[in-house]
Formats: structure tokens, sequence, C-alpha cells
């Protein structure tokens, strides 16, 4: 760990700090002056910012070497150099692996140089997927390839268990998912495509939030769970993409529904991830990130709902000040509830 703050929080994933504990411990060790970070911790975040950096942009300028320098570069060259790059990854990983298991580092999981190594391997993979379809023209449809570059990721993803790697897998699978429905639209043509996309995606990022959430160890029991699978799974930043993504699908779906009334299914639908949403992240995992959003998209279809009868009713003019007023209003009460509740969450209440 390199400083108190990341061990607090290594400690309450392992369930020693309990959640109600955990506000007043994080507030002591921020604000002791003590225990800010030292020139020695600085220097060995920036390394490790710099690495993962260096490993993003090795990874992402490979590719555009490649497709910048096409007509020059014969076919034995594209593929020496990707499939180089691929190799040297893999025994850089092995390498540096096998240091930090000198070094007493057995999980390896998080922000380590050797996940960053990963990171670089998962691009390049992606660039000798598209490599191959380009130059032999597989007749593959792009989210074929988007598929299995994302089949290629989950396991370095597991091997990692890095967050910035989950997160490279769930947008992968949001574009594969984008890309079948542009190819396939489906049996009416490509006038329900808006529509079945965005069902798609909604079904997809919630089930993947859903099981993030189990195996990260955030939803059920954590007995008799190996102390390290929910490291291994913890991916915050795949849980917030995940969400935000079904939130706004659920969201223009409940919307269109308002406006061109069908069956009212996904009005439903909204209400119960509405309703799930609060007790969820209101009362148990106590989230401020997923609240907001799901306040916003509340005041959105709300206000949706008030433009129809606007748009129906006699007196446009008035309905219209009165919307006007209602969208400031709900935004208002909207803001000053999520500043209470991030109060509460941060002493540790309900």
């Amino acid at each position: 760990m390199n400083n108190l703050k990341s061990a607090v929080w290594y400690w309450f994933k392992q369930e020693k700090i309990s959640s109600e504990s955990l506000p007043d411990t994080l507030s002591w060790v921020c604000d002791n002056a003590k225990n800010r970070p030292s020139a020695k911790q600085w220097r060995a975040l920036s390394d490790l910012l710099l690495t993962w950096l260096a490993a993003l942009f090795i990874g992402s300028g490979l590719v555009f070497f490649v497709a910048a320098n096409w007509q020059t570069m014969s076919q034995f060259a594209r593929f020496a150099l990707v499939e180089s790059a691929v190799v040297l990854a893999m025994f850089l990983y092995v390498f540096l692996r096998w240091r930090a298991l000198k070094k007493g580092d057995k999980l390896g999981l998080g922000y380590t140089s050797a996940n960053a190594v990963l990171l670089a391997l998962a691009i390049l993979i992606g660039s000798l997927l598209a490599l191959v379809g380009q130059t032999y023209q597989t007749g593959a449809d792009p989210w074929q390839l988007f598929t299995l570059w994302a089949l290629f990721t989950l396991p370095l993803a597991l091997v990692a268990g890095s967050e910035l790697l989950w997160l490279l897998l769930g947008l992968l699978l949001n574009l594969a998912t984008v890309l079948y429905y542009q190819t396939f639209p489906g049996l009416f043509g490509r006038l329900l495509l808006f529509d079945l996309a965005l069902e798609a995606l909604f079904i997809l990022n919630l089930l993947v939030h859903i099981l993030s959430l189990l195996l990260s160890g955030n939803l059920g029991s954590s007995i008799n769970r190996p102390s390290n699978r929910h490291l291994r799974f913890s991916a915050p930043l795949l849980q917030q993409l995940t969400i935000t993504i079904a939130v706004v699908c659920v969201t223009l779906l409940a919307i269109e529904e308002i406006f061109d009334w069908n069956s009212g299914v996904w009005l439903w639908v909204y209400c119960a991830l509405i309703a799930a949403g609060y007790w969820l992240y209101n009362l148990k995992l106590k989230q401020i990130f997923v609240l907001a959003i799901g306040g916003f998209s509340l005041v959105a279809v709300f206000n949706s709902l008030l433009t129809r009868m606007v748009l129906e009713g006699n007196e446009p003019i008035g309905l219209l000040l009165v919307l006007g007023l209602c969208i400031i209003g709900t935004t208002s009460l909207l803001t000053l509830w999520l500043r209470q509740r991030h109060r509460v969450f941060r002493k540790g209440g309900n």
C-alpha cells in the first residue's frame, strides 16, 4: 500500500473495517497531517501512473503506426511487427510478475506494472485481430471482431483483476452489441433499429452490472467467500459504466412510451428499476453516483410526461410556463436531496 488511505480501503474490502466506521476512519486519515503522502509516495504514484499511460500509448501507438504505414509496409512486416509486440508483452508480463512474486505480491491484482503490460497486450490482441480481418478479408462482420476481442480480453481481466481491463471489456461488449444491430436490424428493417439496440444494451448492461456486484461481494453474504475473489472482480468503473448505460437506455425507452404509447411495458420496467435502485443504492450500497443518475433520469421522465400534457392541453402558453417551473423545481429539489444524502453517507447513517 502506498498510503494509509489505500490501506484503509483494502482493509474495508477485506471486511476488517465495518461500513459504519469507514467514513470516520477515512476522515481521520485525510485530516491527520502526519498521514499525508510523502515525496517518496508521490514518486511511486507518478511512476505507476506513467507506467499505465506508457502501456496505453504503446499499444495504441502501434495500431496507428501500422495504419499510417499500411501502403509502405509489406504483409509480412505488418504481421511480424504486431506478433512480435504480442510475444514481447507476454514475456515482459511473466518477468514483471515473477519479480513481484519475489517481493511478496502473491495476488498481483490492481494497478501493478505487470497488469499495465496486460492492458497493452489486450490492445495489441485487438490490433492483431483487426490486421487478420483486413489482410485476408475474412468476410466477418465488425461486431464479430469486437466480440472476439472481448473474449480474449476476459482472461486477461481475470488474471489482472484490474478495473481498467474490466472497463475495456465492458466497452467492447457494448460496441459489439451496437455493431450487431447495425448489421442485423431485424425483421422490421431499420425502422426499429434504435429501439432494438436500446433494449439489447439495457439488458446487457444491467446483467453485467448485477454480475459485477455479485462477484465483487457488494451483493449478498460474504460468508465462505474466498478472501481474494471480490478483489479480483472489484471493478467500480465497469459498474458505473454499465449502470449509466442501462439507466440512459431505459430512460429513452420510457420517454418513447410516453409520447408514443404502445403497451406501457417499458414504463413499468422503468418504475421497477428506479424503485429497486433507490432501495439498493440509497439504503444498502449508499452510492451517490447512481442515485444522481437515477434522480436526473426521473426528472427527465417526469417532465416528459408534463410535456405531453402541454402538447395536448388547450392553454399551451400557460402550461409551458408551468413546465419550465417544474423543470427548475425538480432539478433543484433533486440537487438538495443528493447533497443531504451525501452528508448522511459520509456520517455512516441511513
